[in-house]
């Protein structure tokens, strides 16, 4: 039987207002997802940067991220600082939550002298792709992903529509509680993001902070310009697309980044380094088997032209690879908590929560058509 459509939730108003009524409207929700991710960033420094910490340890780390927030995106900020109010957890804690896995490399990494061979790599990533125009049945330029995390996340996936003063309307996918991490705006412009392991991890932002201020500009150099100038605290993949059909990929340590133009060909990122400028910097933890698997699978499914959206959905369910397939049923504690198909040039998105195989999609229009 499919899984029921994503929950959706709809915010108005101010930076400020958007983020108190998020708070109180999923408050006994967040307080969970707040237990579940400080465990699994607790467990993760431990496993790949071999160091013992705790939950207070963690939120010092935090503490000296803020100031970085409310300088590079004050209204991300206080969108935050609202949720903190609404959920009654306190901005401290919210923006520990969003920032999970940039707090874990943090943690992790920032004493070499602390890193250890782990076990074999698990499964844990997301597999992202842009399409272009020249690749697609309608001629328009398409991005996606699955997201992958831990399964204890899965209850906590919902799509938020916000309409702000002042900035365009997104539509974006995340969890209880969180800033935009896969989206797209009215103006045409979408982003989204896959995880990666670098060793200069370090005080600053996080990947949610970036995906969020990007989605404030209507222009996609504005938006890259933010990826790439952003005082990033981990590193990440960041892919941009806009109605025009252009795009990029910005992958990116916390101090080094490299951008890739979108050119005639599907590009695809997972969960390693490709750019030589990180390479030196990639962490222990990256999980190599599964990244490698789907970097291969993935442009398979997509090189044939004529891709459709129904093709792009079939190459987010895809199974072929066992446990290293692009579509994950809590392997090693991990599942494709959800997926996204952006769609700027047609005004859409697409979304479906959990594995893409069992999930029921839904279409939403978001921006208009150039």
């Amino acid at each position: 039987m499919a899984r029921p459509p994503i929950r959706r939730l709809s915010l108005t108003g101010t930076p400020a207002e958007m983020g108190y009524q998020f708070g109180e409207a999923l408050r006994p929700q967040i307080e969970r997802l707040y237990a579940a991710r400080i465990k699994n960033a607790l467990a993760q420094a431990k496993e790949y940067g071999g160091r013992t910490i705790g939950e207070e340890a963690l939120l010092s780390i935090s503490r000296r991220c803020l100031p970085f927030v409310g300088e590079y995106s004050p209204r991300g900020y206080e969108e935050l600082d609202g949720i903190g109010r609404g959920s009654e957890l306190g901005l401290l804690k919210i923006w520990t939550m969003n920032a999970l896995t940039d707090l874990r490399d943090v943690a992790a990494y920032g004493d070499p002298s602390l890193f250890r061979p782990i076990p074999e790599p698990d499964g844990e990533g997301c597999s992202s792709f842009l399409l272009p125009e020249a690749q697609s049945q309608d001629g328009q330029a398409y991005a996606g992903q699955t997201w992958d995390l831990a399964t204890d996340n899965l209850p906590h996936v919902l799509l938020v529509e916000r309409t702000p003063k002042g900035r365009p309307r997104t539509v974006a996918l995340t969890t209880d509680g969180c800033l935009s991490l896969i989206g797209q705006n009215e103006a045409g412009v979408a982003i989204g993001t896959t995880n990666l392991r670098t060793t200069d991890a370090r005080a600053g932002v996080a990947y949610l902070d970036v995906i969020h201020r990007a989605l404030e500009e209507e222009h996609l150099d504005a938006a890259i310009s933010a990826v790439e100038n952003a005082p990033r605290a981990g590193a990440h993949y960041y892919y941009l697309l806009d109605h025009r059909g252009e795009g990029a990929g910005v992958e990116c340590s916390a101090t080094v980044h490299s951008t890739v133009p979108l050119a005639g060909a599907p590009y695809v990122h997972c969960n390693h380094v490709l750019e030589a400028c990180n390479l030196p910097l990639e962490a222990q933890g990256t999980p190599v088997a599964s990244t490698t698997a789907r970097q291969r699978r993935l442009p398979e499914l997509l090189s044939h032209p004529g891709r459709t959206v129904a093709d792009l959905k079939a190459a987010l369910a895809d199974h072929h690879g066992g446990n290293n397939s692009i579509c994950r049923h809590d392997f090693g504690g991990i599942t494709s908590n959800g997926a996204m198909i952006l769609g700027p040039g047609v005004g859409k998105v697409w979304a479906v929560h959990g594995p893409a195989c069992e999930g029921t999609w839904i279409e939403v229009p978001i921006g208009k058509l150039p």
